[in-house]
């Protein structure tokens, strides 16, 4: 045991350097003095590379590779830590007597998958209470994803979402500036922008050799998911079941579902989930990060509880792999996305229903600062939806007493001034809005 562990540390220090072109990404996590750093997301959502970040970045600080310790426990050499009998105290005992001086000085735990290890948790609590160092645990099963991180390290962690690649990081990851200071720089970021919208933010998308091959990665990726991180880990009595509703909800992306008729669904379809079976299953689905529900603004939770719910998925492109191409779904899949991006810096997001009946997609923010959003892929078509869309918006701000409403679209610009009220609409392209710092509109 001892002889393996040495080998795999070793041989990561000894290729730090060596590992493939990294991302930097936009979010900032900071470790919590005696606490451990976990990142939580959806799987090949980027966690393990972050963590190769962040070695590159304490190499160049000049931290010693020595006192950096990367262990990826999905390793098959490290079966032996998966039984019961395990002792993972051998990780530690098998570094600190490779540098035993270390001891003495700040060492870095770099734990990937580290779900895989039996009894981690007491593990983890031990090593943060008797060593000098920083432990940064990354893992996709469950597990890992949920409140039981809570339970496993009795709230000595401090959890960072990372999410798949933001517009402003797919620029940085296809080597394009994300400012606009001509038509050149705006036209390459608008053409940036359409293929960020056809391929998504999962960094291994980018990758593939051919487009055609994405739907099948998509659906490989969600299988993976549902299998590893739900059916096997809870058991799940109903897997196609289970799957089936996966794929219902992924092709009604960015619209209002309740459970009642999600249960009529599969029931046509000769599958019978319960409704509690299926409040259960949304709820692991939001803590493996691959579809999210929002609820209508309202102050009563049983308002909440009648109310259909919007349905979203991780990745715009994974929903779209779910899908047909329609002109309709354009105006979807960039609801989805500008979804991703609000929930990237905020958990409570809502949309809002107007006294009329009238739906609005987001309502964001603290009452004393509420921003209501619609989002539509243009405003110039036949079918009156600048008529409609400013309609609804304003009926908002009215009665929630705001001076400005947003608009989203994928390229028009324009700014909307209610001639009876004086209020501002604001009309602002995908592009642009997905590039400002949030706050700042």
């Amino acid at each position: 045991m001892h002889e393996t562990l040495r080998l795999i540390i070793a041989q990561h220090q000894n290729t730090f350097l060596d590992q493939y072109p990294i991302v930097s990404r936009d979010v900032q996590i900071l470790p919590v003095p005696r606490k451990a750093t976990v990142i939580i997301g959806i799987r090949r959502g980027g966690k393990s590379t972050w963590q190769h970040e962040k070695i590159q970045a304490l190499l160049e600080e000049g931290v010693p590779k020595e006192a950096i310790c990367y262990i990826d426990f999905s390793d098959d050499r490290l079966d032996f830590l998966r039984s019961e009998s395990a002792r993972p105290s051998v990780i530690t005992d098998t570094y600190y007597g490779m540098y035993p001086y270390n001891h003495e000085q700040k060492v870095y735990f770099f734990f990937d998958e580290l779900q895989y290890v039996h009894q981690w948790g007491p593990f983890i609590n031990r090593l943060q209470t008797t060593e000098k160092c920083e432990v940064y645990i990354t893992g996709s099963s469950a597990k890992l994803l949920s409140k039981e991180i809570a339970t496993e390290l009795g709230g000595r962690t401090f959890t960072w979402e990372l999410f798949p690649f933001s517009l402003r990081e797919y620029l940085r990851a296809s080597g394009i500036r994300e400012e606009i200071t001509d038509i050149t720089s705006r036209d390459t970021i608008i053409e940036a922008f359409d293929e960020y919208f056809e391929k998504g933010g999962m960094p291994e998308r980018r990758l593939l050799p051919k487009d055609s091959m994405a739907p099948l990665y998509f659906q490989n990726l969600v299988n993976d998911v549902l299998t590893r991180d739900l059916i096997l880990r809870y058991n799940i009595p109903h897997p196609a079941q289970l799957k089936r509703m996966v794929h219902i909800l992924m092709s009604t992306m960015s619209r209002l579902v309740t459970v009642n008729k999600l249960k009529q669904r599969l029931a046509g379809e000769r599958l019978t989930l319960s409704p509690a079976l299926i409040n259960d299953y949304l709820e692991k689905l939001a803590d493996c990060y691959l579809l999210f529900t929002v609820p209508i603004r309202s102050y009563n939770s049983a308002v909440q509880t009648v109310n259909p719910k919007k349905v979203y998925a991780i990745d715009h492109a994974i929903a779209q792999a779910f899908s047909r191409a329609t002109s309709e779904n354009a105006g979807l899949i960039l609801e989805n996305m500008v979804f991703i991006e609000l929930r990237r810096t905020m958990q409570e997001i809502f949309y809002y229903k107007t006294q009329k009946g009238d739906e609005i997609d987001f309502a964001v923010g603290p009452d004393s600062a509420i921003q209501l959003i619609q989002v539509c892929w243009s405003m110039q078509n036949q079918n009156d939806t600048r008529e409609r869309e400013c309609k609804a918006l304003l009926e908002g701000m009215m009665e929630l007493e705001l001076q400005e409403g947003w608009i989203i679209t994928a390229y028009e610009e324009e700014e909307i001034i209610d001639e009876t009220s004086g209020r501002t609409i604001h009309v602002i392209p995908a592009y642009k809005w997905l590039l400002q710092e949030k706050g700042s509109e």
